[in-house]
């Protein structure tokens, strides 16, 4: 029989000596609860939960958002065998509701003056809804995909899933975070990465998350590093773009405890890692993942590292790169042609819900995680984008991330997307920027900027059409919404594309 993720974490807690160290901190209030709060709060949120007929197998809507209660109240839901479902609770309400819907939910948690609150959702659901036959499977939650597309799908794990995440990549070759660390992620809670940051780590590990119910900026993500020790800090490769730029023009010094940053949500810019290195002199570790797997498969570590990739195939799982399709792309540099990426391991559900229904996931044991990438010389996984990430163009197929990451590496980019309309009949390799303040003259500017790109990429690689525009549209984890580009494009002023 399988322990529930409540009795597991005081369990954990007490065995590795940690029940009276930090676990979660309130940046806002400065409140601090001990993993001993955490259990003892967890344990009376449950008699609140079932006071209020959550019983279970229902599932339970858990919109508290990066506050302190959020931790207590998962724990809470599993000990009662409820089925937490982790959504973001700044979403505007009919999207949410959409979200909930996907499954049939019966109650929703949520934060009101800082107090938890109980609600219904739906109607009551047949008994035993999301209970195994046999009663001793482990307990389940569901995260959503971060909705890059625009059609978000829950994706079921359990609690049995948890120590293979941890140590996938906190284990003593991967980031070895034990009760001496501090984390400060920019991922939240209702994302896969950030769950695994600031909710499996610290409950595996006894170390301590801080937390904030608003997204920080790169200011405060430097600040909250510096004003609480952090040790291990987690981001995207956008925000550490914004972050270096930061510590340039302040300058902000190099947080003393700091060990480790690391990142994922997107291909990581050599470039990026390599600004970061040199400002605080701090090794920047990429890792992939997705919410299908529930973490990482592949990553980076402290001791064990692939530097320039996306990190070693994590303890547990297997990856394979598929080159049987002609579709595949080009990728600039090494001349190797991309494989998509598949992967295999004990955490990946067979199939998850989307408003339609089930949707398959895997395919003989295997997930396919619309990935390109190679293999480097030193064993890790370079990706080149996903299946949305590439334009063809001209009959080529082109990585729209790669061409991305040498336009913002120019001065005067504050972020770009490259997108590949339909212009007098041809595909056009078209760049949206976003510019600095400081430009004025956005023609001689992007004459320029053609120019300085024609020395650094292959010439069909450099954008034949260039819009300015007020922002990228981005997910909350900082990863471009490309389904919403040409939405941008058709909104740019006129005469603008050059």
């Amino acid at each position: 029989m399988h322990t529930h993720t409540s009795i597991l974490a005081a369990r954990l807690a007490d065995r590795g000596g940690w029940t009276d160290t930090a676990a979660v901190t309130d940046e806002q209030t400065g409140e601090t609860y001990r993993h001993r709060d955490v259990h003892t709060l967890a344990g009376d949120l449950a008699a609140e939960l079932l006071d209020h007929g959550i019983r279970a197998g229902d599932h339970v809507g858990l919109l508290v958002g990066d506050r302190p209660a959020w931790m207590p109240a998962f724990l809470a839901l599993h000990a009662v065998g409820a089925v937490p479902l982790v959504v973001n609770p700044d979403l505007d309400e009919h999207i949410r509701s959409r979200m909930l819907r996907i499954l049939p939910t019966e109650f929703v948690i949520s934060c009101q003056d800082d107090s938890l609150k109980i609600d219904r959702f739906g109607a009551r659901q047949p008994a035993g809804r999301d209970v195994p036959a046999d009663g001793h499977a482990a307990s389940r939650y569901y995260l959503y995909s971060s909705g890059t597309t625009g059609d978000p799908k829950a994706v079921a794990h359990t609690s049995t899933d948890l120590a293979v995440f941890y140590e996938a990549v906190c284990g003593p070759n991967g980031l070895d975070i034990d009760a001496t660390d501090t984390i400060v992620s920019l991922s939240q809670y209702y994302f896969t990465y950030g769950f695994n940051n600031q909710f499996v780590y610290p409950l595996f590990s006894g170390a301590s998350v801080v937390l904030n119910s608003r997204r920080r900026n790169e200011e405060e993500f430097a600040d909250s590093l510096h004003r609480h020790g952090a040790t291990v800090a987690f981001s995207v490769p956008s925000a550490l773009a914004k972050l270096a730029d930061h510590i340039e023009s302040s300058p902000v010094e190099r947080p003393a405890s700091l060990r480790a940053i690391v990142s994922a949500g997107e291909p990581l810019p050599e470039s990026v890692a390599a600004r970061m290195e040199d400002l605080w002199q701090v090794p920047v570790l990429d890792q992939i993942g997705s919410t299908e797997v529930g973490n990482a498969f592949c990553a980076n570590g402290t001791r064990r590292r692939a530097a320039g990739t996306a990190g070693l195939v994590c303890p547990g799982y297997q990856v394979e790169l598929r080159t049987g399709s002609d579709a595949l792309p080009r990728v600039a540099g090494p001349a190797r042609k991309a494989g998509a990426v598949w992967v295999s391991g004990p955490t990946i559900p067979e199939t998850a819900v989307t408003a339609k229904g089930p949707t398959q996931l895997l395919v003989d044991g295997w997930l396919e995680t619309k990935d390109y990438g190679y293999w480097a010389d030193n064993g890790g996984l370079v990706v080149v984008g996903r299946t949305d990430d590439f334009l063809h163009v001209g009959g080529i197929s082109l990585s729209a991330v790669e061409i991305e990451a040498a336009i913002r590496d120019c001065a005067g980019v504050e972020d770009c997307a490259v997108v590949a309309p339909v212009v007098n009949g041809v595909s056009t390799l078209t760049a949206l920027v976003e510019l600095d303040e400081s430009i004025r003259e956005t023609e001689e500017f992007f004459t320029g900027l053609r120019s300085h790109l024609r020395r650094e990429l292959e010439p069909f690689r450099v954008p034949k059409q260039w819009t300015p525009v007020p922002g990228i549209p981005r997910t909350a984890s900082g990863k471009i919404m490309r389904h919403r580009l040409i939405m941008s494009l058709d909104g740019a002023p006129p005469g603008m594309i050059k």
